[in-house]
């Protein structure tokens, strides 16, 4: 996938599709989210099976969102996710899905099944009300909010609202300055970064088709608020309003609620409360009909279990992490350029100084791979002991329970056997001590003699191209 850095003005209105039909109704996934808080996620988009495909960045980690299909075509959403997670195997990065849907929670749970694990913060959950709700203020649920309003028109009978138009634009900047100045004493580093993403909304408000509205009282503005229409949603990201005017916040979202009423419109969405208690029950308060989860899931592969890599025993042959003291044979092995043109991977690509590499180089760049959880990188050894024979290797961990895996030898100690043994030893250990799924080779079709020892090893064909054969070994087989 072709990540780009996402900027605003110039992908967004292009984006909106992906948006603006989303069925889950979170505010994760609207233009005006990303507005607020692309820029200090480091977002990142691809388009990916006809999926918008979004890559954030924090505290360090990287997590994806889960894959947005114009129409929420499932089977393409489970296509982008295999792309996801090629790249994420690719790339030596761990795979999380960040703010995942509730209704994506159990295919995600049955896809990822073997081992993942699951958080669902209170902070993130966005607070979803009947449109209706606030249309009306009806009922005995909603007492307080009517005798607000009341209040509120009683006080200020000259006050109206309106909706918002572009022209209004600088006004409205010109407000929120205003409210950020009387709400000082509660000010945080986080409000100054609500305030200045606010802005960044009003840039592009005429731009993605915005809606918001303006309380007015002769002439001055009492309260802002600005949303968008996701779906059957109504999602809300500016609520502003001076607190001197009693009654001001109920009756400004009313308003803004009967102006917008359609048809196709069921729901409000007023986001999260950030952890800010006085949020917390000033959302309550309006009776949200429930608060819609936002899963963070983190699926785990074998690899990313093990404290270190493992020691396996077969019958005449050990396989084991290659110590210092064969440092000498490893890098003989690794950087023979002529034994190794089958192994599907040249070491000068990875050498960037002048000269050979050390030994010491090539066996620390294994260990470094494992560190990173990219690959096991193991040696081949005779049971009773003795000099280095090869290098055995499981790589490309996947997220569907298949590992990869590879055998080179040295020169001198070919046509033995020793790469049949250690090739049914790995297998076994994948499949029945691991217990994965499947354990898969590949090799060069011109390759006949490595074909033909995959196949002694208990390796059947599985697909081919015009540069491999790829055989595969389950635990039935």
């Amino acid at each position: 996938m072709d990540f780009r850095p996402l900027k605003l003005a110039d992908d967004l209105p292009g984006l909106r599709p992906f948006f603006i039909e989303q069925p889950f109704r979170l505010s994760d996934y609207t233009c005006g989210f990303q507005i607020m808080w692309s820029p200090y996620a480091q977002t990142a988009w691809a388009v990916c099976e006809d999926c918008l495909v979004l890559r954030t960045r924090f505290g360090g980690k990287t997590a994806f969102n889960y894959p947005l299909h114009p129409s929420g075509d499932f089977e393409a959403e489970q296509r982008a996710l295999d792309a996801i997670e090629a790249w994420c195997v690719e790339n030596g990065v761990a795979l999380a899905l960040s703010s995942l849907p509730a209704e994506r929670l159990a295919p995600m749970a049955q896809r990822y099944g073997r081992s993942l694990s699951l958080a669902n913060p209170r902070t993130w959950r966005d607070y979803l009300y009947a449109f209706s709700d606030f249309a009306t203020y009806a009922g005995k649920r909603f007492a307080g909010q009517r005798n607000h309003v009341s209040k509120f028109r009683r006080l200020y009978p000259q006050a109206t609202f309106r909706r918002m138009e572009a022209r209004d634009i600088p006004a409205v900047l010109a407000f929120l300055r205003e409210q950020a100045q009387e709400h000082q004493p509660k000010d945080s580093f986080l409000a100054q970064e609500e305030r200045v993403g606010c802005e960044r909304v009003l840039a592009l408000f005429g731009a993605l088709g915005f809606c918001g509205g303006l309380m007015e009282l002769d002439g001055r503005i009492l309260g802002v608020t600005v949303g968008e229409v996701a779906g059957d949603t109504l999602v809300v990201h500016i609520e502003k309003a001076l607190r001197a005017y009693e009654g001001l916040y109920p009756a400004l979202a009313n308003a803004f609620a009967l102006s917008c009423q359609s048809p196709g419109l069921l729901y409000i969405n007023r986001e999260d409360d950030a952890g800010d208690c006085g949020l917390r029950k000033s959302k309550l308060q309006y009776n949200p009909v429930r608060l819609l989860d936002k899963y963070l899931l983190t699926p785990r592969r074998v690899i990313e279990d093990l404290e270190a890599p493992p020691v396996l025993h077969g019958q005449g042959i050990e396989l084991r992490p290659v110590p210092d003291g064969d440092a000498r044979d490893f890098g003989r092995l690794a950087r023979d350029v002529e034994l190794n043109r089958y192994w599907g991977w040249d070491w000068r690509t990875a050498w960037k100084e002048e000269g050979d590499p050390s030994d010491a180089w090539f066996l620390g760049l294994a260990r470094r791979d494992f560190r990173n959880r990219r690959e096991i990188s193991l040696g081949i050894y005779r049971a009773e002991g003795g000099p280095l024979l090869g290098e055995a290797v499981f790589h490309n961990f996947t997220y569907h329970s298949t590992v990869e895996l590879g055998v080179r030898l040295l020169p001198e100690h070919h046509r033995r056997g020793y790469a049949t043994q250690a090739m049914r030893l790995m297998a076994d250990h994948a499949l029945c001590y691991w217990g994965l799924d499947r354990a898969i080779v590949r090799c060069f079709r011109e390759n006949c003699p490595s074909h033909a020892m995959l196949q002694r090893a208990g390796f059947r064909p599985d697909r081919e191209d015009e540069t491999f054969f790829w055989l595969a070994r389950t635990a039935k087989s």
